[in-house]
């Protein structure tokens, strides 16, 4: 087995452990014992339990981006990637357990290790809807007069439902009516021109 393929099988049985047990009741012993490896061969590849709960978090993050990045690149007009990117965006992250735990642990300002890894996936939504909200405003579909203040209301909107969505595990309840609330959003930035 290659380098790579050990560290693959390492961040899969750390993200099934993560995900079932949380960061506090796993042990780096039970993920070695589950890979048949043992726990030096985890401290080769990771310098602490912290250290790989990070490369699962990245992980699973990874993947609800290259999803978006999909949504972004879609040759549809800037309000309907929006609407897309806002959907697809709450039913990703809704799956995403590592992350769900992330979220807990602010109440208790804990896990202040993930913060790089948090804050790179700001840093990539917030380019994201900027560019596709920007490319709204040049085509004629949006009207937005401060597009930074606009980009980080409608974050600080995601954000601040991500809690009761996936937290008190409410998202399969409200998925419809996020969608409605996803089209008054969208209706209320188009220009006059485009209603």
């Amino acid at each position: 087995m290659s380098e790579i393929d050990i560290k693959n099988t390492i961040v899969k049985s750390a993200t099934f452990y993560f995900s079932k047990y949380g960061f506090h009741k796993t042990t780096m012993d039970e993920i070695a014992r589950h890979i048949h490896k043992a726990k030096g061969v985890l401290y080769y590849y990771f310098k602490s339990k912290e250290d790989l709960f990070n490369e699962a978090l990245k992980n699973e993050l990874n993947h609800v981006k290259a999803e978006l990045l999909h949504i972004l690149s879609i040759k549809e007009d800037p309000l309907t990637i929006l609407k897309k990117y806002i959907l697809t965006r709450l039913k990703l992250l809704s799956k995403v357990i590592i992350y769900h735990e992330t979220i807990k642990a602010d109440f208790f300002e804990e896990y202040a290790f993930v913060k790089d890894v948090r804050d790179d996936f700001a840093r990539f939504e917030y380019a994201q809807l900027k560019q596709v909200m920007e490319r709204g405003k040049k085509e004629g579909y949006l009207e937005i007069k401060n597009m930074d203040r606009n980009v980080n209301i409608l974050i600080m909107l995601l954000y601040s439902i991500e809690f009761p969505l996936f937290l008190q595990n409410k998202y399969a309840e409200y998925a419809g009516t996020i969608e409605e609330l996803a089209a008054i959003v969208m209706n209320s930035l188009k220009t006059q021109q485009k209603k």
